[in-house]
């Protein structure tokens, strides 16, 4: 049983995303479209901390109105897919880029991911936004199109940084030459990704430097809109 994290909307344009797809193409790899958790490598938006306190993004983002930013959890993060896809349709016409995914977690993986975390840093009694939608033990919408795996650590804040936004592709290679990614940049089998995870937590936090304050899991991402 997978359980959702929540809704994101995504905008190529947000996104530095030539540079995160240097490690890809070194290994031989092309991405038609780049889908990605992270903030920096998938254009995640919009990120309600920086619109409370006042501050520009680093790139010009998509506008979306205040009955939208209200259903805005901390701090990217939308808990209904009906949600999601009123920001998605104000959003779209300014930036074609823009797509809407869901996010999901096995729930195998739950106690981890709770566990790991220090309930301290929960903005609201419920928690961050996609530790709330966790908490909820609801799946995911269906009718979305399956994209792949994203490997990924969830930051205070209710950030991600992900695999690519670390730079542990080459790593991932080294490890097993063989292993492969779709075309949106995620790894296609639930297996592997499962172990690149394990491997993450057990080898490259000491070894490379993958950032050892983070739980990696294998997260689920599902197309909505957009693609």
């Amino acid at each position: 049983m997978e359980y959702s994290g929540g809704y994101f909307l995504l905008s190529a344009a947000s996104a530095n995303q030539p540079f995160y797809l240097t490690q890809v193409k070194d290994g031989g790899f092309h991405v038609e479209k780049l889908i990605s958790m992270d903030e920096e490598v998938g254009g995640v938006f919009p990120n309600i901390f920086d619109i409370w306190a006042g501050r520009k993004s680093k790139r010009p983002t998509p506008v979306l109105s205040k009955s939208v930013l209200d259903k805005v959890l901390v701090s990217m993060v939308f808990g209904t897919l009906e949600d999601a896809l009123e920001g998605y349709r104000e959003a779209r016409p300014q930036d074609p880029s823009v797509s809407l995914i869901g996010i999901s977690l096995d729930e195998k993986h739950l106690p981890d991911f709770h566990d790991w975390r220090d309930p301290i840093n929960d903005e609201t009694g419920d928690g961050e936004g996609v530790v709330y939608c966790l908490k909820k033990n609801q799946p995911p919408n269906s009718g979305g199109i399956f994209a792949g795996y994203d490997i990924a650590g969830y930051e205070l804040g209710g950030r991600f940084l992900s695999f690519l936004g670390n730079h542990l592709f080459e790593d991932f290679l080294a490890l097993d030459p063989t292993l492969s990614i779709n075309k949106y940049g995620l790894f296609p089998e639930r297996l592997k990704a499962e172990e690149l995870a394990r491997y993450t937590n057990d080898v490259l936090k000491d070894l490379v430097g993958a950032e050892e304050d983070l739980m990696w899991l294998p997260w689920k991402i599902t197309i909505y809109e957009g693609f």
